[in-house]
């Protein structure tokens, strides 16, 4: 007899498709989940989730009846969709892919997806939380990730690169079992589990994505002009400052117009939009990172790193983290 997948991990054994769709809720995203005939009836569901701080694995199963799930909320997270078995068609907006043992699904933060499951489908979604993952490609990089990390939907499991990476996913899982494996080490609290990094490289070097450039530029030893690291270098170092282009310029070695003509071609963004990006980083950092208690409030963090309207910061930040700053604030830290 098989062995149930995560098997350690169970939250949900039973036939109530209710039951079913609620542990998966609270597990990834809201949804609604109804069979796709009328006379449709789930005999059996599951469902198993492992949380190792920044990847969660969350498995999922059913049979008796082909399933419709409609997400009633954005994902606020990366989650790839692997198929154990059967085939799940996503939709986002105009994107679709057909989810199959050849295939996997990559949703985005900010993606409101549908679903339809096959009769007998099982699938393991790999969730990255957004803040990780985007601040590992930061580090990859070695500079501030000025807008949202976003992968090409349909991941081909037969590309060298992505059946790798698709490979160690299932050897997580097995080590999983085992509870001194290395799975076991680190993890919950501080998001420090080695399987993390390591799957979080993995996925960004096999997935395109709009960050996928830069990093062959960076592994291949490619560098950007001088002016554009010298003004980089200093947003990074005191995005705080009144860093007008002017300055910037100056700072460079260049003239200001040269300079936007540089980091369009080098960065994709503007000056002025790479300090707002950097500055809205460094808000969102020290707003995460709060205690209840310390008294710390989105006004003061937002003026300390340079907004000085507040208003026009919390829409751009909205714009940016898909959540006001207050929300942030509340959240719990990590």
């Amino acid at each position: 007899m098989t062995r149930p997948v995560l098997e350690r991990f169970s939250v949900v054994d039973a036939d109530d498709l209710d039951e079913f769709r609620v542990s998966v809720s609270r597990a990834l995203t809201p949804h609604r989940l109804v069979p796709m005939e009328r006379t449709g009836r789930v005999e059996r569901v599951s469902v198993a989730v492992a949380p190792l701080g920044a990847l969660s694995l969350v498995y999922g199963e059913h049979r008796g009846a082909a399933l419709d799930a409609t997400l009633t909320e954005q994902v606020d997270y990366y989650d790839i969709n692997l198929s154990w078995g059967g085939r799940n068609l996503i939709t986002c907006g105009d994107d679709e892919v057909a989810v199959d043992p050849h295939t996997a699904g990559i949703i985005s933060p900010r993606m409101q997806a549908r679903m339809r499951l096959s009769d007998d489908y099982r699938q393991l979604h790999v969730r990255f939380e957004r803040h990780a993952l985007e601040r590992h490609l930061e580090q990859l990089l070695d500079r501030t990730v000025v807008a949202p990390i976003r992968f090409r939907m349909a991941m081909d499991l037969r590309g060298p690169a992505a059946a790798s990476w698709a490979r160690a996913v299932r050897l997580l899982v097995e080590d999983l079992d085992e509870p001194l494996g290395l799975g076991g080490v680190g993890g919950a609290v501080d998001g420090t589990n080695p399987w993390s990094g390591f799957l979080m490289t993995g996925l960004l070097l096999a997935q395109p994505h709009n960050y996928s450039d830069q990093l062959a530029e960076r592994r291949h030893g490619a560098h950007r002009p001088a002016p554009v690291k010298r003004a980089i270098d200093l947003i990074e170092a005191h995005p705080e400052d009144e860093l007008t282009v002017e300055r910037l310029a100056a700072e460079a070695g260049v003239s200001p117009r040269s300079l936007q003509r540089h980091f369009r071609d080098h960065v994709g963004v503007a000056p002025r939009q790479y300090l707002q990006q950097v500055r809205l980083a460094r808000v969102h950092d020290e707003l995460r990172a709060a205690l209840p208690g310390d008294g710390v409030t989105v006004t003061e963090v937002a003026l300390r790193w340079g907004f000085t309207h507040v208003p026009r910061f919390a829409g751009a930040y909205l714009d940016r983290y898909g959540e006001a700053p207050s929300a942030t604030l509340r959240a719990l830290p990590g």
